[in-house]
């Protein structure tokens, strides 16, 4: 199994995590549940009613799109829009290879928020650009 110092170098690397401070990192790293998966298990059921999100530490895993897979390395967080809406993930999350996945719940969520106030404002920042992002997206179409 990972080791902290290894966990919070992936997390530092996320687009999600990047900016949050030493300290947070270190709880989250610490706290989250620290998942093995192997090939075809699944790491978030479709339609699960256990609001979480997961980053991958190791290995590959897939989001079962109707179209096509996504593919997710390590470094890849899902799931954080779920937490932050409330809303249950729609699509399964299976896993492609051996691997490692961090987990962050409902529950650990709520208290990172509660003891790190600016996680709550890069999370709200990060929202707002990314929104902003989709709609000029849009303007280009409907021009």
């Amino acid at each position: 199994i990972m080791n902290i110092n290894q966990i919070i170098k992936i997390l530092k690397k996320t687009e999600s995590f990047s900016l949050q401070t030493d300290s947070f990192l270190n709880t989250l790293a610490f706290a989250a549940e620290k998942v093995e998966y192997s090939t075809g298990d699944l790491i978030i059921k479709s339609g699960e009613k256990n609001i979480k999100c997961v980053v991958i530490l190791e290995g590959k895993a897939f989001i079962q799109k109707k179209i096509s897979p996504i593919e997710l390395k390590a470094g890849s967080v899902i799931g954080l829009l779920s937490l932050i809406n409330n809303t249950y993930p729609k699509d399964a999350l299976i896993a492609g290879t051996k691997g490692l996945a961090l987990v962050i719940n409902r529950e650990l969520f709520e208290k990172l928020l509660h003891e790190f106030p600016d996680f709550k404002q890069n999370l709200k920042s990060k929202l707002i650009d990314d929104l902003n992002e989709q709609v000029s997206g849009l303007q280009t179409v409907f021009h």
